[in-house]
């Protein structure tokens, strides 16, 4: 009877002890790994937005680029105006087309003032010096040798004549990488040649 009321008796408390400590060790194992991978999946989906915001982006500025000079009247309209001063922090092009083949820019769109001024591109498209300036990209850095000093965004060859402009476009993640605590940037850069010389 000793032996029968042994058996039934269930766990004694070190064994349940034994359990709880394999089981709570268990559950902090498999709870940092889900952390762990969540982590890495932000940080993942960080890059993909980062990488995504850069290329649409310099699709953008390049396909206003790549208009610049459409003169079908050949009335000499302007190319491009270059930025006045490369050392100032925010990086600038002025883009004119005759998109809509009247010899002149000033419907909307034919004149384009683009900017990358703090973390933000904006354009305005038309020639109206006191138009509002419209939201193209945010987070966009463009300091992709991370000394915390942006590089500027239009590098014409020839500031006077120029032939092509260096696009460098650098996007910067908003907030840092959870896995890391660093941020996420992802540069490029197009060389664009232009229709025609100024």
């Amino acid at each position: 009877m000793t032996a029968a009321r042994r058996k039934a008796r269930g766990f004694s408390l070190v064994e349940m002890l034994i359990g709880l400590c394999v089981m709570s060790l268990a559950g902090t194992a498999l709870t940092s790994l889900m952390i762990h991978n969540s982590r890495i999946n932000r940080a993942q989906q960080m890059a993909g937005d980062v990488q995504n915001n850069a290329r649409n982006s310099m699709e953008l500025i390049v396909s206003r680029l790549r208009s610049a000079g459409w003169d079908p009247l050949n009335k000499d309209i302007p190319v491009v105006v270059t930025d006045p001063d490369l050392s100032d922090p925010v990086s600038q092009i002025e883009i004119f087309a005759d998109h809509d083949e009247d010899g002149f820019t000033t419907s909307d769109g034919e004149q384009v003032l683009i900017r990358h001024s703090g973390d933000r591109i904006e354009w305005r498209v038309n020639g109206d010096p006191s138009s509002p300036f419209s939201l193209v990209a945010s987070d966009i850095s463009n300091d992709a040798d991370g000394d915390g000093t942006p590089e500027p965004m239009f590098v014409p060859d020839d500031p006077s004549k120029p032939t092509t402009v260096l696009v460098r476009v650098t996007a910067r993640s908003p907030v840092p990488d959870p896995a890391t605590g660093r941020y996420i940037t992802y540069t490029l850069t197009n060389e664009v040649a232009l229709r025609k010389t100024l």
